[in-house]
């Protein structure tokens, strides 16, 4: 593993906390959220977009696996479709040598009633990317996936090379709220540390605010500039770096820029001055970073949306680091908790998103799958993002959300149907690991397939296809050819 420099980019990890004006946990030490409880909505609120610094790239391409053709529905990369890979199995779909597998974990609320969202990354040859943590009474289970893996399925026997228990190569965080990053202290400290071999990939320490949680900001801050230093991966900087611990009266530090959209291969410092978008090789997908800290890149330049606070938890949410993973033809958007509703406290960044980076890295096909931000509540998804991610041309495609029995209200009503209106998704359907309490049934859309456990995720013929399972006690699963 190679060591890369660790200057002072700071952390800004993006925000997933509900829009409840009366939180029931609040930002303590057990990393729960600012509104761990019930999360009555209070509907769309915004802040703009500011422009930033634009950079000019050269004729740098936005990725080797980032279709950049606007229109030819096949990109090169298929013909025909994929393979035909037999029926609809009745076992949950286990990582298989050649194939990329997502799987988005169904985290329990628990005795304490706390929000949480984890997702996992395998790649074609094992290297496993942890997308977010949950909240600080997930460890265990984050832990015990892990472990899973690399001792009973990807394994020598199953076709992948020998692996250590508890051995990762990759860690993102979106942003600093305790359902997406409060198991990180408790994942790397002790006898049972996970072992991040390459890095650990977040917004930087900028930007900082009553609208993070705090103490896991402390957590973070305190273990990349100390012993995990040589994994810190930051994407943006500030013109100080923000204290660690967090001191209010110091300000909040906001960013400069986030020269690391465009520091090329993270796992690398040599190509850093090439002016190549940011991203991480996973066994031959790739995870391309396209927004953080409302900082958009085309592949060429970046821009940032116009300034906004730091106090409202939607705020934090608005940081969200997110990005697209691109395996053969096969392409998913991720973007933790990004809003994009326009009201007051609820910054328009998915918008940014939609007219920058969706259209460089993704083309006019938009992407296959695509993470439904903020739990698909109704702070995000607007018209902007769901017609750039999954335009309206009766092919198929899906929506995958990570929710828990905590996230009260979710997935939205209205959020459901404005991604399942008008056949928008083709046989496409939107998949959530769970319904909370108040959220949308599947009695009342027909597209909506509650899991209640986790939602699997896994290519066919190299990215031709896919399929897609809900790993709860009726389980199911669909297949599908990529959109290229």
């Amino acid at each position: 593993m190679r060591v890369r420099r660790t200057a002072p980019l700071l952390l800004c990890v993006l925000a997933c906390a509900s829009n409840d004006p009366n939180p029931p946990n609040g930002d303590g030490e057990d990393g729960g959220m600012r509104d761990t409880g019930a999360t009555a909505d209070a509907g769309p609120r915004d802040a703009g977009v500011p422009d930033g610094a634009s950079r000019d790239a050269g004729d740098r391409d936005a990725g080797a696996q980032n279709d950049r053709d606007a229109g030819a529905r096949d990109a090169g990369a298929r013909d025909g479709g994929a393979p035909d890979a037999g029926p609809e199995p009745t076992e949950r779909l286990d990582p298989v040598p050649g194939e990329l597998t997502i799987v988005q974990l169904d985290l329990p609320a628990g005795v304490t009633v706390r929000l949480g969202e984890a997702a996992v990354l395998v790649g074609p040859a094992g290297s496993i990317a942890l997308l977010d943590v949950g909240n600080s009474n997930h460890d265990d289970d984050v832990r015990a996936v892990v472990r899973d893996l690399n001792t009973r399925l990807l394994t020598p026997a199953r076709g992948f090379a020998a692996r250590d228990a508890l051995q990762i190569e990759w860690m993102i965080l979106t942003h600093v709220h305790g359902d997406h990053v409060g198991a990180f202290a408790d994942l790397m400290s002790g006898a049972d540390a996970l072992e991040v071999r390459n890095g650990i990939v977040h917004r930087g320490f900028v930007d900082v605010g009553d609208a993070m949680n705090t103490n896991d900001y402390d957590d973070l801050c305190d273990r990349l500039t100390t012993d995990l230093a040589p994994l810190d991966r930051p994407l943006c900087v500030a013109a100080t770096p923000a204290p660690c611990p967090y001191d209010a009266a110091s300000g909040p530090h906001p960013a400069v820029g986030c020269p690391g959209l465009f520091a090329g291969d993270l796992a690398t410092t040599d190509d850093d001055g090439d002016g190549l978008p940011a991203f991480i090789d996973l066994d031959g997908a790739r995870i391309t970073f396209a927004v953080v800290d409302g900082h958009t890149s085309d592949g060429a330049t970046i821009q940032a949306v116009p300034a906004f606070g730091h106090d409202d938890s939607n705020e934090e949410n608005a940081r969200s680091l997110g990005g697209l993973v691109a395996y053969g033809a096969f392409r998913y958007w991720f973007g933790g908790d990004l809003t994009g509703s326009g009201d007051a406290g609820e910054p328009d960044v998915e918008s940014a998103v939609a007219s920058r980076a969706l259209p460089a890295f993704a083309g006019a096909l938009g992407v296959d799958i695509v993470h439904a931000h903020h739990h698909a509540r109704r702070t995000s998804s607007n018209a902007a993002f769901i017609d750039a991610s999954a335009p309206n041309d009766g092919l198929s495609r899906n929506v995958v959300a990570g929710i828990n029995a905590a996230h009260l209200g979710s997935p939205h009503d209205d959020v459901v149907e404005h991604w399942t209106d008008a056949s928008r998704l083709g046989q496409g359907r939107f998949w959530v690991t769970t319904s909370a309490a108040g959220g949308a049934t599947e009695a009342s859309h027909p597209a909506l397939v509650v899991a209640d456990g986790d939602v699997l995720v896994q290519t066919l013929g190299q990215g031709l296809g896919y399929r897609v399972q809900a790993d709860g006690a009726n389980r199911r699963s669909a297949r599908f050819d990529a959109v290229r």
